[in-house]
């Protein structure tokens, strides 16, 4: 009995020792949904011991031995400086802000917000002049249209009026809010700036005028180089002809007018009208009548076709005149002596 009783004990106490070893793993079996758990714990119940032992793991734990750094203050950026349009880039205007200043491009815009300003009023300027020439179009498609698209068209052209009317209130008032910006600016800005800003604008007016005097005086060359060139080629015309006179002797030209004493205003019109598309020369004859002549030519078919042109240029009454050697002899006589017979 003894021993039993003793075997008895020590199995109850080696089944006590398992109990106890038992329960301390599981104490110690710290798995994920555990962490999480005690985490839920202590943020439900500050009290509990398993929110102790979460505090003791998370102020222990690698990571937070370090120190975080500070992170430096952000910096204000200043407002991105406003992107002038491709087409307005280097283009002239002349911009009123008050009786001191005036801009003559967009780079001497100081403030964005007046620059956005601006920039609206000058782009609804261009649809303006765009409406408006759509609709001087279609007034003259108008009247050449069917009846059924005269009303589509008339439709199109109420609304762009009506558009046209907006958008001549909205500019003036967009413009003026643009000059009210940066007149702002300039009343709070120092003298010294005032009188840089200045400087920069006449600067600036002095080298466009000195463009314009290049432009001009290429022109004026291109121009004088042009006059000496036609120069040139009318005496090689000149001379040419002068040949072909000595050579054939026979020359037809188209008598526009001939007239002696004081040449009808009628006629004085016609002939300067000519003038400006023809080379017209005039002669005073042996009786005193001064005549008008255009064309120089060697062949009577050509002087034929010459005069019907000059006929339709209106000189009604327009003929063939031969001459030989400068004096003026019949036609049967030229084409006689001319081979034309």
């Amino acid at each position: 009995m003894l021993i039993l009783n003793k075997s008895s004990i020590k199995t109850v106490l080696f089944l006590v020792l398992f109990s106890a070893g038992c329960i301390n793993l599981q104490a110690l079996n710290l798995n994920p949904t555990n962490k999480l758990t005690d985490k839920e714990l202590k943020l439900n119940n500050p009290n509990s011991p398993h929110s102790f032992i979460f505090q003791e793991q998370q102020i222990h734990t690698p990571d937070d031995t370090i120190k975080a750094k500070t992170a430096p203050p952000t910096e204000t950026k200043p407002a991105d400086e406003f992107t002038v349009p491709a087409q307005m880039a280097n283009e002239t205007f002349v911009f009123q802000i008050n009786s001191e200043i005036s801009y003559l491009k967009f780079s001497h815009f100081v403030l964005n917000t007046s620059k956005h300003i601006f920039v609206q009023a000058w782009s609804r300027e261009k649809e303006l002049a765009q409406i408006s020439m759509e609709t001087d179009s279609l007034r003259k498609i108008y009247g050449h249209s069917p009846s059924e698209e005269k009303e589509k068209i008339a439709s199109v052209i109420l609304k762009n009026e009506e558009k046209s009317v907006a958008l001549n209130q909205e500019i003036p008032v967009l413009y003026q809010k643009a000059r009210d910006e940066e007149d702002r600016y300039w009343k709070s800005a120092s003298s010294e700036d005032l009188l840089q800003f200045r400087k920069k604008i006449d600067l600036y007016r002095d080298s466009l005028a000195s463009i314009n005097l290049k432009k001009q005086e290429q022109a004026t060359a291109q121009m004088e180089a042009a006059i000496d060139t036609l120069v040139v080629f009318e005496e090689q015309m000149k001379s040419q002809e002068q040949k072909q006179e000595a050579s054939s002797e026979i020359i037809y030209k188209i008598q526009i007018a001939a007239y002696k004493g004081k040449i009808p205003e009628p006629a004085n019109k016609l002939i300067k009208k000519l003038s400006v598309i023809r080379q017209v020369e005039n002669y005073i004859d042996e009786k005193g009548v001064k005549v008008f002549t255009t064309g120089h030519l060697r062949i009577y078919n050509e002087a034929v076709t010459l005069q019907n042109q000059v006929k339709l240029e209106g000189a009604k009454n327009a003929i063939i005149a031969a001459y030989q050697n400068g004096k003026r002899i019949t036609m049967n006589e030229a084409r006689k002596l001319n081979n034309e017979l």
